[in-house]
C-alpha cells in the first residue's frame, strides 16, 4: 500500500514500533543509525542470551524489513549523509527529549519542504515538562494509567513488558500517514509532535474525565474494574489456572450476563432469584444506590465458586457453546501454541538469529485485501546498506514531488491549495462508522478529530455498550443512554444517526452511506456485517473505492469464535498473565486493554489503504484481528518465550535492565512516585539525594540483586514527603520520576493543560462537559474536537438531507418503516418535549 513512500527511521527502540508498522505497509524504511549501532541492538533480551548487536531481540521485533545505514550525527561526514537522505524522503521518524535529538529539524525540513515530521519525545516537544527525564515506567504514572492497574493494597503498576513508549510509536505511525494524506493536497510537509504521555493515556480509556464529570474516580481493583460505587470482577479461579469474564450490568451485554448465570444455575451454584435479576437495569440501580454494591460482590463470589471447579478447557468450550463472554488467561507459551493464530498464518517464519531451526515472529498486523503486507525478512546488518546515496535512493526533485503528490506549493509558510484558514488534515475524508464499544469507534473518533466528516449508525433497539457502561454524568437520570463519558468521549466530533439494519429500508440507507463514503468502519463479530446483507461484495458493488475496516476480537477467519469486549483477548493473548504481582493472581492491564491499541494499526491500514488508493483507484476489504495487531506491543517477551522458552510472568513493577525501578509510597492518602534508574549516573545522583553517598558507585547488576533492600531506602525517603514534592526534587537532579495521576492530578497537569489534552464542548443534554483532545499535534494542520459523541438519531436530517440528498418525503417514508428511531424533538425522545433542549436536531 505505500510502495512509494519513503521513510528515514532515525528512532531508537522508543520509537520503532512505527517505522515497522510502515514497513509491514510497503514503505521503503531506512533506518539510521549512530557508528555503533542502534541501542535497540544492545538491549536484553538476545538470542541465546550472548549480547551481540546482531541477536537483539528488540533490534529483532521492530526492525525487520528495513535497511541499515550508519550516519553518525558526531561527523560531518554522517551529518551531510542525513541530510542527503531527508531530501529524497517523504517522512522522518525521530525520538527523544528536545536536548537529545541529534538530527537538525529544521535544517532537514529547509532543504526538503515535503518531508512530514514525527517527532515523539515524553511530553511534547515544549511547555512545562518539556525536557524531564523520563523512561517507560514514569510515562506510564503521568499517564493516569499506573494509576487504574494493581490491587488497591499495593502499589499502581505499570504493563508487565514496557509499553508506554509503544503507544506513542503506534501514533508516530497514524500522524505520518495524517501527514502524508494531507501532503496529496497541498505538496507540503509539516512536523507532528508525539507525546508518550498523551498516547499512553489512552490505557486509562476515558477516566481521567471523571472529576470533571462530577463523578468519582475510577480506583485500581486488581483483576477487575472498580466504578466507585460498585467493582465487578474479571478473573476468576479454575482448576488449572484462571478464566476471565466480561460480567456487565446495563442492556448492551444483559443477554450475556443472563447466559452466564442460567449456566451457573443448570451447574447448581445460584438459585433462582439470582438467574432472574434484572441484568438490564442492574448497572444504573448500583450506580443510583438502588442496589447495594455488596450485590455485585455477591454474584462475583456465586461465579467464582463455580469456576473453580471446573477446568479452563471446560469453561472455555462451554462459553463458546452458550455465548458467554469468558476466555483463558494464557502463559506467552500458549500463546505461541495457539491454533487460531496458526489457522490464520499469523506468525513469520525466520532462521534464528544465534542459529538453530527457524523461529516464529509475530506476523502482519491487519489481512489487507488488495494490496496483501508481505512478510518482513531479518532485520538489517549495521551498516548493511552502507552505499552511496544515490544508489540507494535515487534523486528525487522537488518539483517531481510535487506533481506526484498531486497539488500545491511547496513551502511551509502560507495556506496551501484546498486548505479554508485552519483546515484540518483529513477534510473532504467521509467515514461510515458503523460500530460500537470502544475499538472501532476510536477509529472514526481520530479521523473526525482531523477533519473528517465521520457519520455514526446505531440504534436504541440494541443500544452501545458505551452508552450504557458507567460512570454516569449526575445530572443524567433523565436520558439514561446519553449521560457516559466513554461514548461522550470516543464518539466526539460525529455525525449520529438511527438506522435499523434489520430492515430492509434501513440497509438502503446503509448502501447509500456507502455509496457516499471514502471509508467504512465496522466491529460486529466476525461475519455479521456480510449476515446482514451488508457485506463487502454488497458495498463494493456501489463503491468499488470504497475502504472497509472489519475489527473484531479474532479477525473474520480462523478457528476461534469470540465476541465481546478486548479484555478477552487481552487475557487469552498473553497481556493479563504478564501484568500483576508474582505472589498473586495476576491483574492485567486496566480494562479491555486490547480495544485501545487496535485501532492505531486499524487508523494506519486506513490511510495506507486510503494512500494505495489514490495511486489506483481502487478500495479494500480490511480485515483488523484486534489479538493479532495488539501482540506487536508483546513482540520481545514472546520472541524471549518462541527462542529461548523462557515464558514471561508478572513482576510488579521491576524491569530486566534498570534498579531501582518502582512505584513508591508518598505521604498522603493513595501518594505514589515512580522513579526509575537509567543507567549509572542516575542511580548515582539518586544515592546522593538519598544521604547514601558510599552506595553510588553500585553497578546495575549489583543494584538488582539489592534491590528490595535499594527499595526500602527509597520507600523512606518518598514516605515523608508529598508525591509532587518527591517527583520535583527528583528531576531537578535529572533522575526519571513521576507521580502517580490519577483523574484529578491530569485534569491539573500543566503540561496536559498547555498541549490542550482537555476540551470543554457543550452537550445538548448536559451542559458543558470535558472530553480529550487529538492525540498528538500537527504544526500546520492541527486536529480539534469542538463536539461531544452525538445524541442517539441527533442528526438525522442532516445526514438524509444534506448528506445523501433525500426529499423530506423519503424521510418521512423511512420514518414510517421504523427503519429510523424517535423524530428528534418529538416526546420520549432526547431533546423531547419537557427537556431542556427540545429543539436538538
Amino acid at each position: 500500500m505505500l510502495g512509494s513512500i519513503r521513510v528515514l527511521d532515525c528512532t531508537d527502540e522508543r520509537g520503532q514500533l512505527a517505522g515497522f508498522m510502515l514497513a509491514q505497509l510497503g514503505a521503503d524504511v531506512v533506518l539510521v543509525e549512530p557508528a555503533g549501532g542502534s541501542s535497540a541492538r544492545h538491549l536484553a533480551p538476545f538470542a541465546g542470551d550472548e549480547p551481540d548487536p546482531e541477536t537483539g531481540l528488540w533490534h529483532w521485533a521492530y526492525n525487520r524489513g528495513k535497511r541499515s545505514v550508519v550516519a553518525d550525527h558526531r561527523s560531518a561526514a554522517g551529518r551531510a549523509r542525513l541530510a542527503a537522505l531527508a531530501e529524497r524522503a517523504d517522512v522522518l521518524l525521530c525520538n527523544g527529549e528536545p536536548a537529545e535529538l541529534t538530527v537538525d529539524l529544521g535544517e532537514l525540513e529547509a532543504r526538503n519542504p515535503a518531508l512530514v515530521t514525527i517527532v515523539m519525545s515524553a511530553f511534547g516537544l515544549d511547555g512545562p515538562k518539556a525536557g524531564w527525564a523520563a523512561s517507560d515506567l514514569t510515562v506510564a504514572a503521568a499517564s493516569g494509567s499506573a494509576a487504574l492497574i494493581g490491587d488497591r493494597d499495593r502499589a499502581p503498576l505499570r504493563w508487565g513488558s514496557p509499553q508506554a513508549w509503544l503507544h506513542g510509536a503506534t501514533d508516530m505511525a497514524v500522524a505520518a500517514l495524517v501527514g502524508l494524506h494531507e501532503r496529496a493536497r497541498s505538496g507540503r510537509g509539516q512536523r507532528a509532535d508525539v507525546s508518550a504521555q498523551v498516547s499512553a493515556m489512552a490505557g486509562s480509556f476515558c477516566y481521567t474525565l471523571n472529576r470533571a464529570w462530577g463523578v468519582a474516580p475510577m480506583q485500581r481493583s486488581g483483576s477487575g474494574v472498580d466504578f466507585g460505587a460498585y467493582r465487578v470482577r474479571w478473573t476468576y479461579p479454575a482448576l488449572d489456572g484462571a478464566v476471565t469474564i466480561t460480567m456487565s450490568f446495563g442492556a448492551a451485554l444483559a443477554e450475556f450476563t443472563a447466559n452466564l448465570f442460567r449456566w451457573v444455575y443448570e451447574e447448581g451454584f445460584c438459585d433462582e432469584a439470582t438467574r432472574d435479576s434484572d441484568w438490564k437495569a442492574l448497572g444504573e440501580q448500583l450506580f443510583a444506590g438502588d442496589v447495594p454494591a455488596s450485590e455485585a460482590d455477591r454474584f462475583c463470589d456465586v461465579v467464582a465458586a463455580f469456576t473453580a471447579t471446573r477446568t479452563k478447557a471446560y469453561l472455555v468450550a462451554e462459553a463458546t457453546r452458550r455465548r458467554v463472554l469468558l476466555a483463558p488467561i494464557a502463559t506467552l507459551a500458549e500463546v505461541m501454541a495457539d491454533a487460531h493464530l496458526a489457522d490464520r498464518r499469523f506468525w513469520d517464519v525466520l532462521a534464528c538469529p544465534a542459529g538453530g531451526p527457524p523461529r516464529r515472529l509475530p506476523g502482519r498486523f491487519v489481512v489487507a485485501g488488495g494490496a496483501a503486507l508481505a512478510a518482513l525478512g531479518p532485520p538489517p546488518r549495521l551498516g548493511e546498506h552502507d552505499l552511496a546515496v544515490d544508489e540507494l535512493w535515487p534523486s528525487r526533485p522537488l518539483g517531481a514531488l510535487a506533481a506526484e503528490v498531486g497539488a500545491g506549493e511547496l513551502g511551509r509558510g502560507g495556506v496551501g491549495a484546498g486548505e479554508r484558514g485552519r483546515a484540518g488534515a483529513l477534510d473532504g475524508l467521509k467515514v461510515l462508522d458503523l460500530a460500537w464499544s470502544v475499538a472501532g469507534p476510536s477509529v472514526g473518533r481520530l479521523l473526525a478529530d482531523f477533519g473528517a466528516t465521520v457519520v455514526r449508525v446505531e440504534h436504541r433497539r440494541r443500544p452501545d455498550v458505551a452508552r450504557t457502561s458507567a460512570p454516569y454524568h449526575p445530572a443524567s437520570g433523565a436520558f439514561p443512554t446519553e449521560g457516559t463519558i466513554l461514548f461522550a468521549d470516543v464518539n466526539a466530533g460525529k455525525l449520529g444517526i438511527e438506522l435499523d439494519l434489520a430492515t430492509d429500508e434501513g440497509r438502503r440507507v446503509c448502501v447509500d452511506l456507502a455509496r457516499w463514503a471514502d471509508v467504512a468502519v465496522e466491529s460486529f463479530s466476525a461475519g455479521a456485517l456480510a449476515r446482514m446483507g451488508l457485506g463487502y461484495d454488497v458495498l463494493a458493488a456501489v463503491n468499488p473505492a470504497l475502504v472497509l475496516l472489519s475489527s473484531c476480537l479474532p479477525g473474520q477467519t480462523g478457528s476461534l469464535t469470540m465476541p465481546g469486549l478486548g479484555n478477552l483477548t487481552t487475557a487469552h493473548f498473553g497481556f493479563t498473565i504478564t501484568t500483576g504481582w508474582p505472589d498473586r493472581v495476576p491483574s492485567g492491564p486496566f480494562g479491555a486493554y486490547t480495544d485501545i491499541v487496535s485501532p492505531r494499526f486499524g487508523l494506519a491500514a486506513i490511510l495506507a489503504a486510503l494512500e494505495h488508493r489514490r495511486r489506483t483507484g481502487l478500495g479494500q476489504h480490511l480485515d483488523l484481528s484486534q489479538a493479532e495487531s495488539s501482540l506487536h506491543l508483546q513482540a520481545v517477551p514472546l520472541l524471549d518465550a518462541e527462542i529461548n522458552g523462557r515464558a514471561m510472568a508478572a513482576r510488579g513493577n521491576r524491569d530486566d535492565r534498570m534498579a531501582p525501578h518502582g512505584v513508591y509510597r508518598a505521604a498522603g492518602e493513595d501518594g505514589w512516585v515512580a522513579i526509575a534508574c537509567r543507567h549509572d549516573a542516575d542511580w548515582a545522583a539518586l544515592a546522593s539525594t538519598l544521604d547514601r553517598p558510599e552506595l553510588a558507585g553500585l553497578r546495575v547488576d549489583e543494584r538488582r540483586a539489592r534491590h528490595d533492600e535499594l527499595d526500602a531506602l527509597v520507600g523512606e525517603w518518598t514516605r515523608s514527603r508529598g508525591a509532587a514534592e518527591a517527583e520535583s526534587a527528583l528531576q531537578s537532579r535529572g533522575i526519571p520520576s513521576h507521580q502517580v495521576q490519577g483523574s484529578a492530578e491530569c485534569l491539573a497537569d500543566p503540561q496536559l493543560a498547555y498541549r490542550r489534552h482537555y476540551r470543554e464542548v457543550d452537550h445538548p443534554l448536559l451542559g458543558p462537559v470535558t472530553v480529550q483532545g487529538p492525540r498528538f499535534e500537527l504544526s500546520r494542520t492541527p486536529g480539534d474536537t469542538a463536539v461531544p459523541g452525538p445524541l442517539l438519531g441527533e442528526h438525522r436530517d442532516r445526514v438524509l438531507i444534506e448528506v445523501l440528498g433525500y426529499d423530506p418525503a423519503t424521510v418521512a417514508e423511512l420514518a414510517a418503516s421504523g427503519a429510523l428511531g424517535p423524530v428528534p424533538g418529538a416526546a420520549g425522545s432526547p431533546g423531547g418535549a419537557g427537556s431542556p433542549v427540545a429543539t436538538t436536531g
